[in-house]
């Protein structure tokens, strides 16, 4: 990779993160561009020379974040073993990146409606595809006759909204640790999915 390319990217990174941080912190509309050049420590032709618009950085964020969900849901849904033990684990990936990234996932729910129609088509597409990968194993499943489920797209949208909440909610000092979180939401999802052990 050229070296200017190699700079760009690390400007955007660094823009991406402190966006993150202050959007997370004051909201996507109490914070401009000059806010986050400032608390950069920089002037605002260094974010104007990655970003000209602030919806673009909300993208940025919001398609990396979406992109972390879709993934996590995909790789699970390779790993071995039965439906049941398949659904256990895209609930727990799934449950670490809202807890790993939860900055990022609570900018992504609470800012989705300032994205440009565009851009919000996008992010609604990979949306879909998250609930149709769940849908598709909850339907496998139910074909093998492991899970018991009546309305597999309500099932599916059911487990994908209830980790999704946990951006709300968690808290690093909390009760549980993430890892106890991650296998709550295991057993849960198998609930949802009617799943008898």
């Amino acid at each position: 990779m050229p070296m200017r390319e190699q700079l760009r990217n690390f400007k955007k990174e660094r823009i991406m993160q402190e966006a993150e941080r202050l959007f997370f912190e004051r909201g996507f509309r109490g914070t401009s561009l000059e806010a986050i050049a400032d608390s950069m420590g920089m002037t605002k032709p260094f974010v104007y020379g990655i970003y000209d618009k602030k919806t673009d950085i909300l993208y940025d964020i919001s398609l990396r974040n979406i992109s972390m969900s879709l993934e996590a849901v995909e790789s699970a849904r390779q790993t071995g073993g039965t439906p049941a033990d398949r659904l256990a684990e895209v609930a727990r990936r799934l449950t670490r990146v809202c807890i790993e990234h939860r900055e990022a996932v609570t900018v992504f729910f609470r800012e989705e409606a300032s994205l440009e129609p565009e851009h919000l088509l996008v992010i609604n597409d990979m949306k879909g595809r998250v609930d149709r990968a769940i849908g598709e194993l909850l339907q496998e499943g139910v074909a093998a006759g492991i899970f018991q489920v009546s309305d597999v797209r309500i099932a599916a949208l059911a487990i994908g909204g209830m980790i999704s909440w946990t951006y709300s909610w968690y808290r690093p000092a909390g009760r549980l640790s993430a890892e106890d979180i991650q296998s709550q939401m295991a057993l849960l999802a198998l609930r949802v999915a009617g799943f008898k052990t």
